[in-house]
């Protein structure tokens, strides 16, 4: 059997366990945690191909979060997932995504069908705590009697967003942060400029303007109400993770700064000013601030009131 995990940079915890349970052929439903971008997509892959199951192949199934948009359109949702295919190495942020009932009817129409004698058959659910209360509750009891040669993978950067029932169902797999190096092996280009840990997050960065359209709105923190209320309609019609991201690492430099812990970047001026400007506590409240409303953004229906209250309260 070809060993996969090979391919993954890092993650030495995580792979030993996992190889441990193929060697006693002790497979049993994964749950892999940990920040975004750090490698649990990949190593799911990784996994998948391992068990001769790679992606494309009949015996492999992924679910995605997908926009709300989308809805039922099975074409369409179909489309959408390719893009966490193991060919786009990049981290997707979104703010208004959700994996649908009708996602995990599909994936328990599909199981209906036994796989090859022999074989195993992998089903890869990605942020698995997208999940809808309807699309988890139908979900939990696949997850409790899995098919026949069926292993089933979830991820997550927010576990306690997942049911408890889910939880207890799966074997836990912790996923870290990567240090320099690694990195390092992973980009080639550029260095962890937001420190960061996490390649996914660095190479969408690099490949976006994300900070570079946040940046002015960072520098007049906090902003008139005239001013606070045109920039949270703005993004309530883009996407409100466009701003609180970038305001995110932004604010976390700063507090690197205000530590010394921070290594030289493009933005030392506007950061060590805000760095200079607040305390310690006002800036890890700041950072907390930011971290939550992300956190809970699917949760907060009065998107322009949250915005107009950060954008004028943020320091």
């Amino acid at each position: 059997m070809t060993d996969y995990l090979d391919e993954i940079i890092g993650q030495e915890t995580a792979k030993k366990f996992i190889r441990t349970s193929i060697k006693k052929g002790n497979l049993y439903n994964y749950l892999f945690t940990g920040p975004k971008g750090v490698g649990k997509r990949l190593c799911s892959f990784a996994l998948a191909k391992t068990l001769h199951c790679p992606p494309h192949s009949p015996n492999f199934i992924l679910v995605a979060p997908i926009p709300s948009k989308i809805k039922d359109k099975k074409e369409k949702i179909y489309e959408y997932t390719k893009q966490y295919l193991p060919e786009n190495p990049l981290v997707e942020i979104e703010d208004r995504t959700s994996i649908l009932i009708e996602q995990i009817r599909d994936v328990i129409e599909r199981l209906l069908h036994m796989p090859s004698i022999g074989s195993k058959r992998v089903v890869l659910v990605l942020d698995a705590d997208a999940m809808t209360d309807a699309a988890a509750n139908c979900f939990l009891k696949t997850l409790e009697e899995p098919p026949l040669d069926t292993i089933f993978i979830l991820t997550t950067s927010r576990p306690n967003f997942l049911l408890p029932t889910i939880q207890s169902r799966c074997q836990k797999i912790p996923f870290t942060y990567l240090n320099s190096e690694q990195i390092k092996n992973i980009i080639f280009t550029g260095d962890d400029e937001f420190q960061m840990g996490s390649p996914g997050e660095i190479l969408m960065l690099q490949q976006s303007n994300l900070v570079e359209n946040v940046f002015d709105i960072f520098k007049r923190l906090p902003l008139n109400t005239k001013s606070a209320a045109t920039v949270a309609k703005e993004f309530e019609n883009k996407k409100t993770i466009d701003l609180l991201y970038p305001l995110l690492l932004l604010y976390r430099l700063a507090l690197y700064q205000k530590i010394g812990i921070l290594s030289s970047t493009q933005l030392d001026s506007a950061v060590k000013k805000k760095a200079d400007t607040l305390s310690l506590q006002g800036l890890v409240r700041t950072v907390m601030i930011l971290n939550y409303s992300i956190t809970t953004l699917e949760q907060n229906p009065h998107r322009l009131l949250l915005l107009f209250n950060i954008l004028t309260k943020l320091p």
